[in-house]
């Protein structure tokens, strides 16, 4: 009966993912045109300014529009949080905005911002802490103070803080949902070290332990005048901007701290090759590369050049155009401002091609070592650079976002005119050079994503494989005291009263399919939602879950370690956390667990208060459910069971209360079901019907 529960975390879990769209269109290399050369680039006059206390000003005038937007950074970055409170950069910046400050909460700025048209946004990631602002030039001595106070005097409201933790532990339930993004995250691990501050990742137990105070110490710690570079540009004069930000912002005390410097970057070279299993796709995702560089290094304009060749011209046209095994390939050379990049080749190709095509992919990368490109690969990866290039100042807003960026690292502010004659400058023999001091296609580092029984050749073909485990730890939950020779003995002589009372145990042992139909209740952000709804489990691993949304119909469907999930929009597998929960459901039915009760170990641990009265306890494991059951005291009828699992919020222990037993068919079943995540209810369900050994087609749990 816990199925049911089960059921209700996927959907939740499910209707989140879906929410996500995919990351980035694969665009395809164009032909090599002539192009005019570029005109130079037109930097419009930029006012700068520093005020007493140390905030430096970017000015820019634009009349177009009435309209003023302005973009705050603070030197600070989530490298500087301690691991073991890992998450706590984002949640400041999140709630340094959302918490409200000492004169309006955060919902009344909401309503204040609304009602002028602004927005105000704040956040912390791995390069800066930021705030952003948008509004209407009328609305401009309106919105100036609420910045300021958000600044200046940020309340971090308790109840905030607690939503945002909500928002990251759903962000950590999500994380292995789309395997593109696996493969991204734990090679930027194999590169930087799984534990250096520009590759760790939160987890439950890293949320759990960050507290108001944290979160107060990083504010009082970062967000200072003396520490913060403001671009403002729109429909203003310059001289009356700096007099208007100087009224609020200039009296803020400078804190005078020295700035730390980021945490350093040890890369060791060297070949190794990586694997992550997921049985439910049918392609591979492969990344292949190691350390990139600086954007101020000596040699990134012709890096840059080198890698368009490369991805474009040579490894998508290879592998992709030539040989057709990827549906998607790419390389990036990846430089930072202060950071070393990351150097990396990828690719999306059937599983059964998957270890040739990391060998094409080694081969130009040594071909690029081994000769000077062509004339046509030069002259077009050059235009490609350019063309795309000037468009990140073909707006005022982006070349003082850009000429803040510049300041903020300490680098030139005409970087950018700098760097277009260096590409233009750039030779054949520059990026062979380039290429054979920063490649090294015999010391890279492979990851691949996919299912290994499907691949072309055994990875290992390669080098040694190292399996990478990409489990969400979670809280073990209540565990039970060590069982014991008599524990175990009145475990089971309880249980097996239990099922009496339920009814005949050979009736019981019978049962090999159950199908009800219900109406379920689900708890939702929008309030509770009633569906209707059907479930078939058809012992001992297929479920068939049918549900009737306002979209149409769909199904969740279970068949042994399969798992899909079919909408309307069409079929996708069920994530990796969702199937687990309901292969566990499958292992906490009392009807499974009583014809299999010898693969089971039960204890008796006593008496304990469960859903508002006392009940017997008893702690089951087996089936790769670990779960406790609780039995009425008179009737030795079920109460219900807890368990630890995931939801859409993160790790919860769930309670499935059951109750309004009615007999079918000779068994005792019950009709009301009450499942409650931490004490919260998530779902309900009201049972119509129940019905034993119904006629069940192999159909009904095909998974293609």
């Amino acid at each position: 009966m816990n199925k049911k529960t089960a059921v209700f975390l996927a959907l939740a879990a499910v209707l989140f993912s879906l929410c996500a769209g995919p990351l980035a269109a694969q665009k395809s290399p164009k032909d090599a045109f002539d192009f005019p050369k570029l005109n130079p680039l037109k930097i419009p006059p930029v006012t700068q300014l520093t005020l007493k206390n140390g905030i430096r000003l970017f000015l820019i005038e634009d009349h177009r529009f009435p309209t003023i937007d302005m973009l705050g950074l603070f030197f600070t970055s989530s490298a500087f949080e301690p691991a073991v409170k890992a998450g706590l950069a984002g949640l400041a910046g999140t709630v340094l905005r959302t918490g409200g400050t000492q004169t309006r909460s955060g919902d009344q700025i909401d309503r204040e911002l609304e009602t002028m048209a602004a927005a105000i946004e704040t956040g912390v990631d791995g390069e800066s802490g930021s705030i952003s602002v948008s509004l209407l030039k009328e609305n401009l001595d309106k919105a100036l103070p609420i910045m300021a106070d958000i600044l200046r005097r940020p309340l971090f409201a308790q109840e905030k803080i607690d939503l945002a933790k909500i928002e990251a532990r759903t962000a950590i339930s999500r994380r292995n949902d789309d395997v593109g993004q696996i493969a991204e995250r734990e090679f930027t691990k194999l590169i930087y070290g799984a534990q250096s501050p520009y590759a760790r990742q939160s987890e439950y137990a890293t949320i759990d332990a960050i507290r108001r105070d944290d979160i107060v110490a990083f504010y009082k710690e970062y967000f200072h005048p003396d520490n913060m570079w403001l671009a403002v540009w729109g429909d203003f004069n310059a001289r009356q901007m700096a007099r208007k930000i100087e009224t609020v912002l200039g009296d803020w005390p400078a804190a005078g701290r020295k700035l730390p410097a980021l945490p350093a970057v040890d890369y060791e070279f060297k070949s190794t090759v990586n694997f992550i299993e997921k049985s439910d796709v049918n392609q591979s995702n492969i990344m292949v590369g190691h350390i990139g560089g600086l954007l101020n290094g000596p040699d990134y304009a012709a890096l840059s050049v080198m890698n368009r060749i490369l991805s474009f011209d040579r490894m998508f046209k290879r592998i992709r155009t030539d040989e057709g095994l990827a549906y998607s390939v790419w390389g990036y050379y990846g430089a930072g401002y202060k950071v070393p990049g990351v150097f990396s080749a990828g690719a999306q190709t059937k599983s059964g091609s998957t270890v040739k095509a990391i060998g094409l992919m080694l081969e130009e990368m040594k071909r690029m070592r081994s000769e000077e490109v062509g004339d046509q690969e030069l002259k077009r990866a050059k235009d490609q650079f350019l063309n795309s290039f000037v468009f990140q100042f073909d707006s005022r807003a982006k070349i003082i976002r850009r000429m803040l960026i510049y300041a903020y690292y300490g680098y030139p502010l005409d970087f950018s005119e700098d760097m277009i004659k260096k590409i233009e400058s750039v030779t054949k023999a520059d990026i062979l050079a380039a290429a054979q001091k920063y490649l090294r296609p015999d010391q890279v580092q492979v990851l691949v994503v996919g299912k290994a029984a499907d691949f072309d050749k055994p990875l290992s073909e390669l080098g040694p494989v190292s399996v990478i485990d990409i489990a969400i730890p979670v809280p073990a939950g209540d565990k039970a005291p060590e069982a014991t020779a008599e524990t175990l003995a009145k475990g089971k002589e309880t249980f097996a009263r239990a099922v009496a009372a339920m009814g005949d145990p050979q009736k019981l042992k019978a049962v090999k399919s159950i199908r009800s139909v219900s109406d379920l209740s689900q708890a939702t952000p929008m309030g509770e939602m009633t569906l209707a709804a059907e479930i078939v489990s058809v012992f001992p691993d297929k479920l068939h879950f049918t549900l009737d949304t306002p979209g149409g119909k769909m199904n969740m469907v279970v068949n042994g370690d399969k798992a899909v999930i079919r909408m309307p929009q069409g079929t996708m597998p069920l994530p990796e956390a969702q199937k687990k929960d309901l292969r566990e459901s499958m292992g906490r039915d009392i009807v499974f667990m009583w014809q299999n009760l010898d693969q089971y170990q039960v204890q008796l641990l006593g008496r304990k208060e469960f859903a508002g009265g006392e009940a017997i306890e008893l702690a089951v494991s087996g089936f790769g459910a670990s779960f406790h059951l609780f039995l009425d005291p008179g009737t030795l009828l079920p109460r219900g069971t807890s368990f630890q699992s995931v939801t859409a919020e993160g790790p919860a222990m769930v309670e499935e209360r059951v109750s309004d037993y009615r007999d079918v068919d000779g068994i005792q079943m019950p009709f009301k079901t009450e499942a409650f995540a931490n004490g919260k209810k998530v779902s309900g369900q009201a049972v119509k019907t129940v019905q034993f050994n119904t006629s069940v087609g192999e159909d009904l749990f095909k998974i293609e």
